[in-house]
């Protein structure tokens, strides 16, 4: 019953924080959404900022958790890149409360000179951690992907990941605002997730060395 009510606080925090801004939300509708009282949130959580930077752990966890069932048993690296924008297409789309994840990642983290307590500052590591392990798994699937040729190697790891990842979150994030506040889009889910895939594809080679449109040489250098 506990933790049901503790989940019921962060999923209430969730939609709260992703309809009018972590600035703007307050504890009583977040009380109100979850149908507990006001007081039973501090049981909880210490105040907002503490309810924020849970539910940006809940969320990176889950990536990661989601990551390690989905990749299991997979072994080509262009295969394994899919497997994770597949998580984040599960977890920023198909419905109204994944596409509220969006909306508050696009915020980010708070300043941690805010965070006063060692609760906050325990939290704040946690996520660090997280997303560290996060970046590592995407970084790590892209350099054996390009030690074994079938995915392009003149660019560094980080960049390919900032490249796709950086494009996803921006595209789910106007998915977002098209539900929450009914500002048109102009594409679909299906179009972000044919938009990765191609970004994807051109950075991927056959295993005879050949890209999109021109032969690859992974001995060629930029400019």
């Amino acid at each position: 019953m506990k933790e049901e009510k503790r989940q019921a606080i962060l999923d209430a925090a969730i939609k709260a924080f992703a309809k009018k801004g972590y600035q703007y939300a307050t504890i009583e509708e977040i009380a109100k959404e979850a149908g507990v009282a006001k007081g039973l949130v501090h049981v909880y959580f210490e105040n907002k900022l503490d309810l924020l930077l849970s539910v940006i752990l809940l969320f990176i966890e889950t990536v990661n958790q989601k990551n390690r069932e989905r990749l299991a048993g997979r072994t080509d690296p262009v295969d394994r890149l899919r497997g994770v924008f597949e998580t984040f297409a599960e977890l920023l789309s198909q419905s109204q409360k994944n596409l509220y994840w969006g909306h508050i990642l696009r915020e980010g983290l708070p300043q941690s000179e805010i965070m006063k307590s060692k609760r906050q500052r325990q939290k704040l590591a946690q996520i660090y951690q997280q997303s560290s392990l996060l970046q590592e798994t995407i970084d790590s699937i892209i350099r054996d992907g390009q030690q074994k040729g079938r995915i392009d190697p003149s660019l560094q790891p980080q960049i390919i990941r900032q490249i796709l990842g950086g494009a996803s979150q921006v595209m789910y994030y106007g998915l977002a605002l098209e539900r929450h506040r009914k500002q048109p889009a102009g594409y679909t889910e299906q179009d972000v997730q044919r938009a990765i895939s191609f970004l994807i594809d051109k950075f991927t080679c056959s295993l005879g060395g050949r890209r999109t449109g021109k032969r690859y040489d992974p001995r060629a250098k930029k400019g």
